[in-house]
């Protein structure tokens, strides 16, 4: 707008300069000479009346532009206020929608923290559960283990072991000869007689009973009884012609009450051999009380 105003100006002066020299030139050529400045006059009048309109229809046409760039920049203003006010209020949600998202933000880390707090504590609780789980099966088996030991204590101790001779050959004679193991190598309990060769069961319960037994055979057998209460419960016979040693061996699990006995029988005719090598050994103990 102010390069318009400037321009009208400009064209003002511009023509005021033009009639005034256009006068000058007319007094002058009057002086010199009359008739021909009359109608130089009279032309020059002519052509800044055309200059003059020329100039009123470029003033109303600046005018009329300049109407037109007013109120374009006025549309311009008014929109670049509708811009800055919508940019206004885009800034004001964009502040609104950041501060939401912080306060998001700041409840998701709660949210978080309080997770984690929580996994923290089933974890733990679980733990303590495991804990004390494992204590009450700790307390449990230490009673456990207190009964048995009490028991075992409380539980009588029956173990023996011994060996038949160091005198040599021992023969039955025309009938069975109950062997009576002398050479006591063990005997917890004083359960088993070395004097009788018999085991006597001190209390009801379950024993282990194994023998072994020796002879040198030639053209002979060898045979061996083990009896509870005076009843067979095992026999074994083995026989050789070479003259080796030869031996037999086995052993029973029994179910005792208290009083029984059991003892080892050599058969009518046959016999054993031992010495202090302790080949014929009767050993027996208690496995469990009942």
């Amino acid at each position: 707008m102010r390069a318009a105003i400037s321009l009208l100006v400009l064209l003002f002066s511009m023509c005021g300069a033009q009639t005034l020299s256009t006068q000058t030139e007319v007094q002058t050529e009057s002086q010199s000479t009359g008739a021909a400045a009359a109608a130089a006059e009279v032309s020059t009048q002519l052509d800044v009346s055309a200059e003059l309109r020329e100039l009123r229809d470029m003033v109303v046409e600046l005018r009329v532009t300049l109407k037109f760039t007013q109120d374009d920049l006025e549309t311009t203003k008014t929109q670049l206020n509708k811009m800055e006010t919508a940019n206004t209020e885009q800034e004001t949600k964009l502040i609104v929608m950041a501060e939401r998202l912080e306060a998001s933000e700041t409840k998701v880390g709660a949210l978080e923290r309080g997770l984690v707090a929580s996994e923290t504590k089933v974890e733990n609780a679980a733990q303590e559960a495991e804990l004390t789980a494992v204590k009450i099966r700790l307390a449990a088996t230490e009673t456990e283990v207190d009964h048995l030991e009490t028991e075992i204590k409380a539980a009588p101790k029956v173990a023996f072991s011994a060996g038949l001779t160091d005198s040599g050959f021992r023969g039955s004679g025309s009938t069975d000869l109950n062997l009576v193991f002398s050479r006591v190598i063990t005997n917890v309990g004083q359960a088993y007689n070395s004097g009788s060769g018999f085991f006597t069961a001190p209390v009801r319960g379950v024993y282990y009973f194994r023998f072994t037994v020796r002879d040198d055979l030639s053209s002979r057998a060898m045979t061996i009884r083990m009896c509870k209460n005076g009843q067979q419960l095992m026999y074994l016979w083995e026989s050789d012609t070479d003259g080796s040693p030869t031996y037999l061996s086995s052993g029973l699990t029994l179910q005792l009450e208290v009083g029984d006995v059991v003892n080892m029988v050599l058969p009518a005719g046959y016999r054993l051999f031992d010495d202090v090598s302790n080949y014929c050994t009767f050993s027996g103990f208690l496995l469990f009380p009942l």
